[in-house]
């Protein structure tokens, strides 16, 4: 049965969501009118006047809208998912645009096509209708699309991994998509597998509820191993068994995807220079500090350059890093900010799968439940693979950050999920489900959060003054007309002793 809110409840959620996206309107004026620093005599790397004019206004005028329309479809709803996930879109888009200012239109028009979804989702009551009933078409269109990459994949960046479809500038990478299509098909697998009225399995043991999962599992990775999409397969490896855990609250189901996820990754070792490369570059990145390793080292670097309070925004020399718009948007931001602004961005992607695992609580339906805790868990896992690459807790495995790097198809799938998250949180019983595990859960993630505000204090304050002297380190020598895109002392690191 559902549960009533009271209209002063509502009407509290409603003003702690207001205020909270007016202070997140704030941070974004405050780091997007940072032009100047005393003192400071690298180049400020300055959003274009254009830009600047529409991002403002235009995330202004999406959290007003948001806010305005979910009061009256969706009143119970959680209060600080939204302002998160907002503050986290515009900060990425500031970040790209400050990096790549021809990428930061086109993230911004990105971030306005994400407003558009949250409202209509919120809007149309019959969404987890239509995403329960035909979830095998839905995963199976996922699957179809991810193979099709194998024959017409591209790459808008004309590199070698040809993860995208599409033309004439606007392409979409079908592995996001699949990754928030098996969500749903999860969901909803496993609650058609609970006792009625229960959230216990009908079926005692894993086997049962693993062995058809496996299947559906092994035809996914597949496909992205050919594409060697090897960091999505690793995510949704990592979800299937924390998924399992969820349901069936057995410690087995952790075991059992931490064993294949070890099997893959040392198959993947023996098969892939790639993996090998990058499995050596986590181990000692300062073995090769002008190739295999280049763009790692710089990004420790700019993390220590920034410090406890970082450069300050728009400054610095964040695009020294190779892809810093992707892989290592985070490293760019903390060089800007320093740990104050690295423990900052965690500390709401926290709030965001922390907020989608009590929704998943307080949810009306298992199946809500489910999704809920699937998409929120998807969001830690995907920040934490990458993040933990990034500060060298683990092999860079290529993901996205997600709201934060740039890509349309991240963007969008993210923003898919955070409107589930939003609506599922409006959906409230009076009954907890999976409260035991979810509860388990939540524990883990926020050692898992804490470990990783540990490691950006190791990297930007412990080791920041020892990395900030080192020869691999051009920040130093970066002169107001220089070329970020283009790392100097090249000659002087050729002929430095590592």
């Amino acid at each position: 049965m559902s549960s009533t809110i009271s209209p002063e409840a509502v009407g509290s959620n409603s003003r702690r969501e207001a205020i909270l996206l007016s202070i997140g309107f704030g941070f974004l004026t405050l780091s997007a009118g940072s032009r100047r620093k005393p003192g400071f005599q690298r180049a400020p790397a300055v959003i274009e006047l254009p830009g600047f004019l529409l991002l403002l206004p235009g995330w202004a005028v999406s959290a007003w809208l948001l806010h305005r329309s979910l009061d009256r479809w969706l009143p119970g709803r959680d209060p600080l998912l939204l302002p998160c996930g907002l503050l986290l879109m515009g900060w990425g888009v500031l970040a790209v645009w400050r990096l790549l200012p021809e990428f930061g239109a086109r993230q911004l028009a990105w971030f306005l096509a994400v407003t558009g979804i949250i409202y209509e989702i919120g809007r149309m009551r019959g969404t987890l209708f239509w995403l329960r009933r035909y979830r095998a078409a839905w995963l199976l269109l996922g699957l179809v699309l991810l193979g099709l990459t194998l024959f017409f994949g591209t790459n808008p960046s004309g590199a070698e991994a040809r993860l995208w479809l599409g033309c004439c500038g606007l392409y979409m990478q079908p592995s996001e998509l699949l990754r928030l299509l098996l969500i749903a098909y999860l969901a909803s697998y496993f609650s058609d597998r609970l006792m009625p009225g229960d959230d216990r399995p009908a079926r005692r043991g894993l086997w049962p509820l693993l062995v058809p999962l496996l299947v559906v599992w092994g035809l996914a990775v597949a496909l992205l191993a050919a594409q060697r999409d090897l960091g999505t397969g690793s995510l949704i490896l990592a979800l299937l068994a924390v998924l399992l855990y969820l349901v069936s609250r057995r410690w087995e189901a952790l075991a059992i995807g931490l064993a294949l996820l070890l099997a893959a990754g040392l198959a993947a070792m023996s098969l892939s220079a790639l993996v090998q490369s990058r499995v050596e570059t986590w181990l000692n990145p300062w073995n090769d500090p002008l190739a295999s390793s280049y763009q790692t080292l710089q990004a420790l670097l700019a993390m220590a350059t920034g410090g406890f309070l970082g450069t300050g925004p728009g400054f610095g020399a964040p695009g020294i890093i190779p892809a810093a718009h992707t892989d290592f948007v985070f490293a760019a931001i903390v060089e800007e900010w320093g740990l104050i602004g690295g423990v900052g961005l965690l500390g709401l992607l926290a709030a965001v799968t922390s907020r989608g695992l009590r929704a998943a609580t307080q949810a009306r339906d298992a199946y809500a439940a489910i999704l809920g805790a699937g998409l929120a868990i998807a969001i830690g896992i995907q920040a934490f693979l990458i993040l933990g690459g990034v500060l060298r807790l683990l092999p860079l495995t290529g993901i996205p950050l997600p709201f934060v790097s740039y890509g349309g198809s991240s963007l969008l799938t993210t923003g898919v999920a955070l409107a589930l998250l939003i609506r599922i949180s409006a959906l409230r019983s009076e009954k907890p489900r999976f409260a035991v595990s979810v509860r388990r859960l939540h524990t883990a993630g926020l050692l898992v959060w804490a470990a990783l505000a540990l490691a950006v204090g190791w990297w930007t304050v412990v080791r920041g003054p020892e990395l900030r002297a080192r020869p691999e380190n051009p920040r130093p020598e970066v002169p107001a007309s220089a070329d970020l895109d283009r790392p100097p002392r090249l000659d002087r690191l050729s002929r430095s002793k590592v």
